[in-house]
């Protein structure tokens, strides 16, 4: 079939815990409820440089030293858009906390007074006349599994990114007709410049092949998980990677990329 899309058998999911001697595991485990139940998402940071380096740093148990990585084969378990606003530029504060987020790009809470704003109509979130960007930056999270490491990772795509990453995955499903959840997909980065000459790192993502069918279930799991709990995951300025002063815009904002085609507005990232 000209749509049958191959299986990375050498895609693993893990948990660390493999190749535990039995008994040092159990008395891991017991000794792990001496402890208080651990709320929320624990997961790792994978950052995208700055000045249009083309190598991902993926937080490792040393966070001090990550790894350095140009390209990234995943599975996409969870994605969605966020929404920040930072006052002060950055460097400027020793906080992190935006002044106001949000964690589906139409509903932005103040941090100060916990205000309720529309994102929609919020003047933070406009164009600047000049051509500037929105003093608002808008996101998407990616929640990742790497083959062999155990854990969840955090990816943030940044607005120059923003547009053609969802129209890439968008493309992939629509036309295997396939859950991003499923596949393993390869994460790279390249240079570009806006009209300015200023450096940046750009996104893209192709598909690779389908995780092993044996899988499905924990991603579906995992997803589950996730849903329910990824706005317990604080946005900070870790999320978001300082762009170019003027990227080029499209109409609607974004970096300017081939259309789409049809992309079937139900699908979840949209």
């Amino acid at each position: 079939m000209a749509n049958e899309v191959a299986t990375v058998n050498k895609f693993e999911i893990v948990t660390g815990y493999e190749n535990m001697d039995a008994e040092l595991l159990e008395e891991l485990q017991d000794e792990m409820e001496d402890l208080d139940e651990v709320k929320g998402i624990s997961c790792k940071k994978i950052k995208i440089p700055s000045g249009g380096g083309i190598a991902f740093e993926v937080e490792t148990d040393d966070p001090d030293n990550p790894d350095s990585e140009k390209e990234l084969e995943a599975v996409v378990i969870f994605t969605h858009r966020i929404n920040s606003y930072w006052a002060e530029s950055f460097g400027g504060s020793d906080n992190k906390a935006p002044d106001c987020s949000s964690f589906d790009s139409k509903k932005g809470v103040v941090f100060e007074t916990g205000e309720i704003r529309d994102c929609d109509t919020c003047p933070m979130n406009e164009y600047g006349k000049d051509g500037t960007g929105k003093p608002c930056k808008n996101m998407r999270r990616m929640y990742l599994i790497l083959s062999g490491k155990p854990g969840v990772y955090l990816l943030s795509i940044p607005p120059t990114s923003l547009k053609e990453v969802n129209n890439q995955l968008a493309r992939l499903m629509g036309g295997s007709k396939i859950p991003y959840s499923r596949m393993v997909l390869k994460f790279k980065l390249t240079k570009d410049k806006n009209k300015n000459g200023i450096a940046y790192s750009k996104v893209g993502i192709e598909r690779v092949g389908l995780i092993p069918e044996e899988y499905f279930k924990t991603t579906v799991a995992m997803r589950k998980e996730l849903k329910e709990k990824y706005k317990e995951v604080v946005i900070t300025s870790d999320d978001y990677t300082t762009a170019p002063t003027e990227p080029v815009v499209d109409k609607d904002g974004f970096v300017d990329v081939e259309a789409a085609g049809d992309i079937p507005k139900e699908l979840p990232f949209n």
